[in-house]
């Protein structure tokens, strides 16, 4: 089954409800089920984003009786394409990929001439630093929605942030903290809501996802995973107050049959301008003005069974990559198509000076259910009687 994209059911809306609930103007429709609970006014705000934790896998993983499932309040969708940095950087700023621009892991950037890995600032192809502060920041810079809720009518409410150790995520009005571990991550959440002040975590974590992608969507080591972090998030939520605790994905993962080399297919291959970019299952190709016809021929041929070809006008005005204004640098990263994954199979072209790299044994990106639908889980937690709710203004 396929799914597409829903900006009024997404990351964006998650963040639209909490800002909302902060007296931030947003843009964008709140979830009426996550507005029900916050309008029973908590101290703390915890948002956990899980990397990779599709509702398809959550529910294959986990018993029924699991904690995460028990407060399974619904589904909603990623944004597309659905990966980490199109998603993630919707959770940062509260708008849609079509807004900020970070599309996908590879993009390519014409002010450097090179296809740029934007999280790691890297080459694409030969895994060398490609400047010395991050490019895709310097091009594509965004506010993060962290100082609003810091700088709201509602007054004194501490944003801060949680990742792994090496994620970058952008500081603007909020506490960065790093954990090595997802314990560690959980007892810094706790500590920041002991506090007498009020706060909103945000915490960002890269599981399920690394091991899904070693291992496949449902391997014995995935379903560990996945036990591991209800377990803590459940002891985590037992041990706090007057918090709503808050807890989704960026995207799901569907296991991977097999790779399709472009570059294998001069049909295809022939009519590219440079090597498609963005993502495995989400590519973006420019393509030869007098081949396109050709272009298109060749991938309802050798594509068509598994993939899904969007032009860039088709992008655009079916809101796949969400409403407003699309940022300057979006119509550069969509190319003239889009080549979609529907099915189970990754595409790659590989260059002469690219590095070697092992196939992920499950990826993402595409419009199947598997990657596009994520849970939306909600934890209230005991309010006590020293914390006395005001209503807001």
């Amino acid at each position: 089954m396929l799914s597409y994209p829903d900006y009024t059911s997404c990351p964006v809306n998650i963040i639209s409800s909490i800002l909302s609930y902060y007296r931030v103007p947003v843009n964008y429709p709140t979830l009426p089920q996550l507005d029900a609970e916050l309008k029973k006014f908590y101290k703390n705000v915890v948002l956990i984003v899980l990397d990779g934790m599709g509702t398809h896998m959550m529910e294959r993983n986990l018993p029924v009786s699991d904690f995460l499932r028990r407060h399974h309040i619904g589904d909603l969708t990623s944004v597309f394409p659905s990966t980490t940095v199109s998603a993630m950087t919707s959770y940062y700023t509260g708008v849609s990929p079509k807004e900020h621009g970070w599309l996908g892991w590879s993009l390519f950037f014409k002010e450097f001439c090179r296809t740029i890995d934007v999280f790691t600032n890297l080459d694409t192809y030969t895994k060398l630093p490609v400047t010395k502060s991050n490019a895709a920041e310097f091009v594509l810079p965004y506010e993060t929605v962290y100082k609003n809720i810091a700088d709201s009518i509602i007054g004194n409410v501490q944003p801060f942030t949680i990742a792994q150790t090496g994620v970058n995520i952008a500081e603007n009005g909020n506490i960065h903290k790093v954990a090595d571990k997802f314990e560690r991550a959980c007892d810094i959440v706790k500590m920041i809501c002991d506090t007498k002040q009020n706060t909103f975590t945000f915490l960002q974590w890269g599981s399920p996802d690394d091991t899904a992608h070693r291992e496949g969507c449902y391997s014995e080591k995935t379903a560990e995973k996945l036990k591991f972090l209800s377990t803590q998030i459940g002891a985590l939520c037992a041990s706090l107050t007057d918090t709503l605790v808050i807890v989704s994905a960026d995207h799901g993962l569907i296991d991977i049959s097999e790779e399709i080399k472009i570059n294998h297919i001069p049909e295809i291959a022939d009519c590219l301008v440079i090597p498609p970019f963005v993502e495995s299952r989400a590519a973006a190709c420019y393509v030869k003005h007098d081949r396109r016809t050709d272009f298109e021929r060749a991938f309802h041929n050798y594509l068509g069974s598994d993939f899904i070809l969007l032009s860039r006008n088709d992008i655009l005005s079916k809101g796949i990559l969400g409403k407003g204004e699309p940022h300057p640098k979006t119509i550069d990263f969509i190319g003239d198509y889009m080549i979609c994954a529907i099915g189970d199979k990754n595409l790659k072209y590989q260059t002469l000076n690219e590095k070697p790299k092992q196939l992920n044994k499950a990826n993402h990106g595409g419009f199947t259910d598997e990657e596009m639908i994520i849970p939306l889980i909600v934890i209230p937690t005991r309010q006590t009687a020293a914390y006395k709710p005001k209503k807001l203004l």
